[in-house]
């Protein structure tokens, strides 16, 4: 079921393409940790226009992570000068069974619009490895109700602070009207109640 609400909305929607809507979002990609708040500001980047496809000029995203498996957010998307809010929802189903594992399964899914306006829902897949250090890589894809193709994105997330990281990912929408190539960044504030010595490895150690 999981796997057909990402690929049929691709092909059977009549509705003018706006993949970027809410697809796999920058941040949504990246790990969760319990207890931290995520709020982020990016942009995205058209490489090749194509008239087609409507992508996030700008968006926002505020999220919180109950567990390491779990993190729930309010997005706000400015496409094609619209403002389109949505409540977006992100759960590892690795992190749901292991704590001290770096590789990580995404599941992404929301829904957004505004009374008597746009309205959709979405869901893409999403993988995250994270390696000893700052980097974490990550590959996703997915699709959106209004949309008429899916987007596949990969990229990169690097903390630079303790509680600053920067997040950018090429993007490749593909659909009936061909192929659009785009790049996104968004800088990332982490907020964690988390002491310093306390870790995923802790954790899983103190089970």
């Amino acid at each position: 079921m999981r796997i057909a609400f990402l690929v049929i909305p691709a092909f059977t929607a009549s509705a003018f393409g706006m993949p970027e809507t809410a697809i796999t979002r920058t941040h949504l990609l990246k790990d969760s940790e319990r207890a931290t708040v995520t709020a982020g500001l990016g942009m995205e980047l058209d490489l090749n226009e194509n008239p087609a496809y409507a992508g996030d000029s700008l968006f926002g995203y505020l999220g919180y992570a109950p567990f390491d498996w779990l993190e729930l957010g309010l997005g706000a998307h400015v496409v094609s000068l619209q403002f389109v809010p949505s409540i977006e929802a992100k759960v590892d189903l690795v992190d749901m069974f292991s704590d001290d594992c770096r590789f990580s399964l995404l599941l992404i899914s929301g829904f957004g619009g505004l009374p008597n306006e746009l309205l959709f829902y979405q869901a893409g897949l999403g993988v995250n490895f994270r390696f000893r250090g700052p980097l974490q890589l990550y590959l996703g894809g997915g699709s959106d109700s209004l949309s008429t193709a899916m987007s596949l994105q990969a990229g990169v997330f690097v903390s630079l602070l303790k509680s600053l990281g920067v997040s950018a990912n090429a993007k490749l929408v593909i659909g009936r009207e061909g192929t659009a190539p785009a790049f996104s960044i968004a800088p990332l504030l982490l907020l964690s109640r988390r002491s310093p010595g306390q870790s995923r490895t802790s954790a899983a150690s103190s089970r």
